[in-house]
């Protein structure tokens, strides 16, 4: 009963008292970290982070195209931009790093596989096309980046959003249709990866976090920072006594929890500290491989131990903040301000201009 007060009360405060998007971004980015890297972590909270990050997008996506950038023409060129300049720069050095590791590591016989089964160089001139454009409509094959197909994912649902945040119509006929997909694949473990990381299936989460933002004014009434984030967590633990529960339902389950959680987080303007984590984020989350494979290099093997994940988390750290001083900051000064709108008014609310 005292740890439901508590919580009841951090949820009624108007400031963020543990954490704000940023912190929730980096951890999102951390269970996924930890998932690929970790022998001991449980199965769930990576694919429920990787859902997490699109129904996240998908929420703060349709707010600024609805009330920063509007849905013309000069709007959309500036949203598009953009993203180019969110995404872009340091996929791109990714995608270099990754091809350079590749080879170091053919020539010291060193299997990158064992890390990620996606880790290696597209086999063919059309399996290139895939991570060269980050378009979910190529086929994909090995990847030098090996977390860029949910990476594909949400650029190609970048594209679509302009088609969602004006319409509250369109995003439920995309929720139908990603539903269906769903429904199609069968909602059995053996379905599981073509439901997680197909793109129509995947549009499940995105429409939620859209929706989401679509019904913010009536939904804010039910915003509750430190327990949306608990009740997530909470979820987490669901696989400790139905094993089966994330490969079925559960994934589903955490999209609602992750909408959730993002309609909580969103109104709270946090700190320069909390901007950062959420900085360190993205780098992070295309970063944390490498660091794996840097150490199977050095020492010749990567037992996914605690210590050995432990290590490579700080490692990739390091090379994430490396990755924002030296290239996201500098791209982030080339961003095309928001052009000549007026949005509705909204109840009032804070995104970084980072997202």
């Amino acid at each position: 009963m005292k740890l439901m007060g508590l919580l009841s009360t951090c949820s009624r405060n108007p400031q963020p008292i543990f954490m704000g998007l940023g912190t929730w971004r980096l951890t999102l980015a951390t269970l996924v970290l930890f998932s690929h890297l970790w022998s001991g972590m449980i199965g769930g909270p990576a694919a429920y982070a990787v859902w997490g990050f699109f129904a996240l997008s998908a929420f703060l996506m349709v707010h600024v195209l609805k009330d920063r950038y509007g849905t013309s023409a000069e709007g959309l060129r500036r949203y598009a931009f953009n993203r180019f300049l969110r995404i872009a720069p340091a996929y791109y050095a990714a995608l270099v790093a990754g091809v350079v590791i590749l080879l170091v590591a053919r020539n010291l016989g060193a299997d990158l596989k064992t890390i990620n089964p996606q880790f290696g160089l597209p086999a063919t001139v059309g399996q290139w096309l895939n991570p060269l454009t980050l378009f979910a409509g190529f086929q994909m094959g090995w990847l030098p980046v090996p977390v860029s197909n949910a990476l594909a994912i949400e650029v190609t649902a970048y594209m679509l959003m302009p088609l969602i945040a004006p319409s509250r119509s369109a995003t439920w006929l995309a929720l139908a249709i990603s539903a269906m997909s769903a429904a199609a694949l069968g909602f059995e473990p053996a379905a599981f990866a073509a439901r997680y990381s197909a793109f129509v299936p995947c549009m499940f989460a995105f429409s939620v976090g859209a929706l989401a933002r679509h019904y913010m004014a009536s939904l804010s009434r039910f915003n509750a920072p430190a327990l949306s984030v608990f009740a997530w967590a909470a979820h987490c633990a669901v696989v400790t006594v139905v094993g089966s529960w994330p490969w079925t339902f559960g994934l589903y389950t955490s999209v609602a929890l992750s909408a959730w959680v993002a309609l909580s987080l969103f109104p709270l303007r946090t700190s320069k500290f909390d901007e950062l984590l959420g900085d360190l984020s993205y780098p992070v989350y295309l970063l944390h491989s490498f660091s794996a494979a840097v150490i199977m290099m050095a020492t010749g093997s990567f037992g996914r131990s605690q210590g050995e994940a432990v290590a490579a988390y700080a490692l990739t750290l390091i090379a994430s903040v490396a990755v924002l001083v030296l290239i996201e900051r500098p791209a982030r000064r080339l961003k095309w301000g928001r052009p000549t709108f007026s949005p509705a008014p909204q109840a009032a609310s804070y995104v970084p201009e980072n997202v």
